[in-house]
């Protein structure tokens, strides 16, 4: 989760804002469900999509450019998904056939620079907090970094099996 807070965190600050549609999604099993990424104020020449099932950890899916081919991760089934990212404000995930096991929770983060294949993102599990740290003063009053907001978009999708939202 800490890696997607970095992505959208800091362009918050600064008048850009990345969001998503729908937030949530209620399909039947066997149908699609498009979830779309748009910015303002941000051109994102990368685009990062995340699923998390209940109770696990965010899971990056894929990474994308526009005008370049899609990077998968190594367990996605790429026959179940497609993303497009025509230009620098808009990419969307497709989850094709969806089925109760794709119920969750889906994420795009973007990003204004390009990462070279040897600095592409790596997801570690997660580890013990550390033990806080005294921090300086701010000549404004405060801590360094004691107040940061970050706005987190995602998208919901259930799907419902038999009359059931799964």
């Amino acid at each position: 989760m800490l890696l997607l807070l970095l992505l959208l965190g800091p362009s918050s600050g600064l008048g850009a804002h990345v969001s998503q549609h729908p937030s949530r999604a209620i399909c039947k099993s066997g149908t699609s469900v498009k979830i779309e990424c748009h910015s303002v104020g941000i051109q994102f020449q990368i685009v990062f999509w995340y699923r998390q099932f209940p109770k696990k950890s965010f899971v990056l899916m894929a990474t994308s450019n526009p005008g370049s081919d899609v990077t998968w991760e190594q367990d996605i089934a790429q026959d179940k998904f497609s993303v497009s990212h025509p230009n620098l404000t808009f990419a969307s995930l497709m989850v094709t056939s969806a089925h109760s096991e794709d119920s969750g929770f889906y994420f795009c983060g973007a990003s204004d620079t390009v990462l070279c294949v040897s600095q592409r993102p790596r997801q570690e599990g997660l580890q013990q907090p550390a033990p806080p740290t005294l921090r300086p003063r701010s000549p404004v009053g405060g801590a360094w970094g004691e107040k940061t907001t970050a706005s987190l978009n995602e998208t919901s999708v259930n799907i419902v099996v038999g009359g059931r939202v799964m």
